[in-house]
């Protein structure tokens, strides 16, 4: 998953690998404007 291209936003992105019910995910947290946390995950 590249996300580098997110770098000219003013966001505070984690980009962390971690274990799903599937098996190992990787994910990005993100906030929207009005504070949410997002996840946006792929299986790895």
């Amino acid at each position: 998953m590249r996300i580098d291209h997110l770098d000219h936003l003013v966001l505070t992105v984690a980009d962390v690998e971690r274990t799903g019910a599937r098996g190992r995910l990787r994910s990005v947290y993100l906030r929207d404007p009005d504070g949410n946390l997002i996840e946006i995950s792929n299986e790895v």
